[in-house]
């Protein structure tokens, strides 16, 4: 039959089954493969070349609105978008200002400590305050010389001090020139002026007393300075550590000894001795000290010979004292004879010769008013003198 299945041989070879499978058979329903083959292989190659050439013309064309798109995109990108985050800031600052607290320390306020505020009513209450406001600067100093007030309460002190003399050398100046002879107004006006001018002297000098104890405290260091430094070197030189030489100098020469006992306290208390030399001269009004105390520091810090530095500051302060104490006796010379002249001889001398001429020309009478007033202004004039030498008197020794 045409449409029966064959069945497959099996033959044995060397012991091994081999299957056989039978030709086809006539099949007359079966397609042929070969002409529908044919059309599948073409067309997928020339799709592909038509793929291609069609392609290609695409891919050149589809960048050109790309570039064209990024080119015309940073052109809309600089919009306005970062300028409001600056105005917000702008308008959060302002909000934010009020917080700070910049305005919380007003000078007024940090004053008043518990009576520390001014009782004085009225008009002394507004000048004490603004005196106060003027010397911001003496806060320091009254606290270093352990003075026991605040700084409005030590105005309002040297205010009224100032006040009570004022009060009465304008009383006596009054009295001495009614006496004398001066018309009432006339020696009303006088006194008041006088007054005004002691008032402010005296408030001057008064407020200036902590500043003035700080010179006093650093001539009194000046005076003992160069002996002390040359005990620490002996000291140094006989074996003994930079820090039990500075212990033995802390006491027996006065002033100078209290700023090398700030050193050695610092350094008990578990301070470097370096950083408690550097604390000291920080502190420390006296240029002496703080060029002898500098100059042992570098040494430690650099590893040189602390002995050859201080010796060689050490002289260079007593070439400086001896330039000093001749410029003194310079000026010795010329503060004697302005004394001679105006403190002996035309008080002397002058009031001799008003003596004679009041006889020839009746301008006043000499008397025992004018003499006790001549000799008020005499020692005024002394004193004047006593205290222009005690100033340019150092204090030193060598």
């Amino acid at each position: 039959m045409l449409f029966k299945k064959k069945a497959p041989k099996i033959v044995t070879i060397d012991g091994k089954k081999i299957e056989l499978q039978p030709k086809p058979g006539l099949n007359l329903f079966k397609p042929k493969a070969k002409p529908a083959q044919k059309p599948v292989q073409e067309k997928p190659a020339e799709m592909k070349a038509a793929q291609t050439k069609v392609e290609q013309p695409v891919l050149k064309e589809k960048p050109q609105p790309q570039k064209a798109a990024q080119e015309t995109q940073p052109t809309p990108k600089p919009q306005p978008q970062i300028q409001p985050q600056p105005a917000v800031q702008k308008q959060e600052q302002p909000k934010q200002q009020p917080q700070v607290p910049k305005e919380k320390p007003i000078p007024m306020p940090k004053l008043q400590h518990k009576g520390g505020r001014s009782n004085m009513p009225g008009f002394l209450g507004t000048y004490i305050q603004k005196q106060t406001l003027k010397h911001r600067n003496l806060e320091i100093p009254l606290k270093q010389h352990n003075i026991a007030a605040t700084l409005e309460q030590f105005i309002e002190r040297m205010f009224m001090a100032a006040l009570l003399m004022t009060f009465i050398i304008g009383i006596m100046l009054l009295l001495l020139l009614l006496r004398i002879g001066i018309i009432p107004a006339g020696a009303v006006v006088l006194a008041l002026a006088v007054s005004y001018l002691v008032y402010q002297i005296a408030f001057n000098t008064f407020i200036n007393f902590p500043l003035r104890k700080e010179e006093t405290l650093s001539r009194n260091i000046e005076r003992d300075i160069l002996f002390a430094t040359r005990d620490m070197i002996i000291s140094l030189r006989s074996g003994m550590t930079l820090y039990n030489a500075i212990v033995s100098i802390s006491t027996g020469y006065g002033d100078a000894s209290k700023e090398f006992a700030k050193i050695t306290e610092r350094a008990q208390i578990g301070m470097s001795l370096e950083e408690a030399i550097d604390r000291t001269i920080t502190e420390s009004k006296n240029q002496s000290f703080r060029r002898i105390m500098l100059q042992a520091s570098a040494s430690i810090k650099a590893g040189a010979d602390i002995v050859a530095a201080l010796q060689t500051i050490t002289d260079q302060l007593s070439q400086e004292r001896i330039i000093a104490l001749r410029r003194y006796g310079q000026r010795l010379n010329a503060i004697a004879m302005f004394y001679m002249l105006f403190g002996v001889i035309l008080p002397s001398m002058g009031i001799a010769i008003l003596a004679i001429l009041t006889t020839f020309i009746s301008i006043f009478v000499v008397n025992s008013s004018v003499l006790e007033a001549a000799l008020v202004g005499i020692v005024f004039l002394q004193l004047i003198f006593l205290q222009m030498i005690r100033r340019s008197r150092p204090v030193f020794a060598m």
